[in-house]
């Protein structure tokens, strides 16, 4: 198992829970699938794992209900400790 230490941020919560950047990790905080997207294209739709969603878009909707898109709410869960 990977340390907490070498985890990396999610780009939608900005939590460190993947193993990985860019790496189709998928986050247990928000459950945005991380694609490679960042802030220089946040407002692109890129129709892959993410679906319909902007990275843009998930953060509002993570800010506003707690996860990357409010269908995702049953499977999100809060951060522990060594994940801020």
């Amino acid at each position: 198992m990977i340390s907490i230490e070498t985890r990396f941020r999610c780009p939608c919560c900005g939590y460190k829970t993947l193993e990985a950047p860019a790496a189709l990790g998928l986050c247990p905080v928000c459950w945005w699938e991380d694609d490679g997207q960042e802030d220089e294209d946040a407002f692109e739709v890129r129709l892959t794992v993410n679906g319909q969603l902007s990275l843009a878009e998930a953060r509002l909707h993570y800010a506003a209900c707690g996860a990357a898109d409010p269908r995702f709410i049953p499977y999100v869960r809060k951060p522990v400790v060594s994940e801020i």
